[in-house]
């Protein structure tokens, strides 16, 4: 059987692609030259009949297509006023993308390379299209096969793993917390490493509690029990262990120093941010990542010293305690659209 990158999109080749346990990245692939073929404005009750049956042929495609269901309801949260002259504007394109996609799907080389410089870093689509997804604001609990607990922080996705050889997550973007199973006994020890990937290197739980952050082309590892072995990507020979209560910051080609960890590290599970003399511009640069709009801090008063807690599920009574407790005010035409500044 050909692979999808081979086959032009039509109907004789769509109702066929593979139905017996396909991997995921062929998944992937299949389940966005549907949508782009669904979405023409040429699809026939064929094309539709012959959807419905790939579909329904396997768990896996019903959960890609469910993830570029949830790509679409999160464009559909960008606010009216913004998107609509966007939309409008792109609406004599649509046709020339939506066939776009397709030859990505159909295409030879130059369209795999295109596939795999979107996905094998932070972001694009393996991050739409990851096995757990939060969007701005949101944060989810997923309870995984052998017992472990996985929490997802705002905007954040993840991919996981899991075989008779090794447990794995995969950390596209965002923030988690991982907390191991813990035996009933020490016979029921479960054997299989498990580990936390990013794109600048792995993680490898020692029993553990701990947080895994991205930011931009760092990872920040944070420990709250017990300990990590750490390996840069670029370094896989450089072994650091990590204990409850510190934190480190590395990137592909080696691993920094470790630190005492932040007191608060972790409070955002339970809907805080508790910060100890912050910068006024690092709690508006933190407090942004829960807020869909932009929200930035003046330089006149970036500076500013701040201690406290703020809620992370309301960022509007967190910029209001801000602007009783401090002297800055909150101005923007909209609520998307805000920054803090001198009083």
């Amino acid at each position: 059987m050909k692979p999808l990158f081979d086959m032009p999109v039509g109907n004789s080749h769509m109702a066929h692609m593979a139905l017996q346990s396909p991997d995921e990245a062929q998944v992937r692939k299949h389940a966005v030259a549907w949508y782009a073929r669904l979405c023409s404005g040429e699809a026939t009750e064929a094309d539709r009949e012959a959807w419905q049956r790939w579909h329904g042929a396997h768990p896996s495609h019903e959960r890609a297509w469910q993830r570029l269901a949830a790509m679409q309801t999160t464009l559909q949260r960008v606010p009216a006023h913004i998107a609509a002259p966007t939309l409008r504007a792109a609406q004599p394109e649509r046709r020339r993308v939506l066939r776009g996609l397709a030859v990505l799907a159909s295409g030879g080389s130059l369209a795999y390379l295109s596939w795999q410089a979107t996905t094998d870093t932070q972001g694009g689509w393996r991050s739409w299209m990851a096995d757990y997804r939060t969007g701005t604001g949101e944060q989810r609990e997923v309870l995984l096969a052998d017992g472990s607990r996985l929490m997802l922080n705002t905007r954040t996705s993840a991919d996981v793993a899991m075989d008779a050889l090794r447990r794995r997550v995969t950390l596209r973007e965002g923030e988690i917390l991982i907390e191991t199973a813990k035996p009933q006994a020490p016979a029921a020890r479960d054997a299989r490493p498990f580990t936390v990937e990013t794109a600048q290197g792995r993680v490898l739980a020692l029993g553990t509690r701990f947080t895994v952050r991205t930011l931009g082309d760092r990872t920040v590892v944070t420990v709250l029990q017990d300990a990590v072995e750490l390996r840069a990507a670029q370094r896989p020979g450089q072994v650091v262990t990590l204990h409850a209560g510190q934190q480190v910051s590395f990137g592909g080609d080696g691993i920094g120093a470790p630190r005492e960890a932040d007191a608060g590290a972790a409070d955002w599970t339970q809907g805080s941010l508790v910060v100890n003399d912050w910068q006024l511009e690092d709690v508006v640069a933190e407090l942004s990542r829960y807020r869909r709009g932009r929200l930035v801090c003046d330089p006149a008063v970036a500076h500013i010293k701040v201690s406290g807690a703020f809620p992370l599920d309301d960022t509007d009574k967190a910029l209001a305690v801000l602007t009783r407790a401090f002297p800055v005010r909150a101005s923007g035409v909209t609520r998307y659209w805000v920054s803090l500044v001198p009083a």
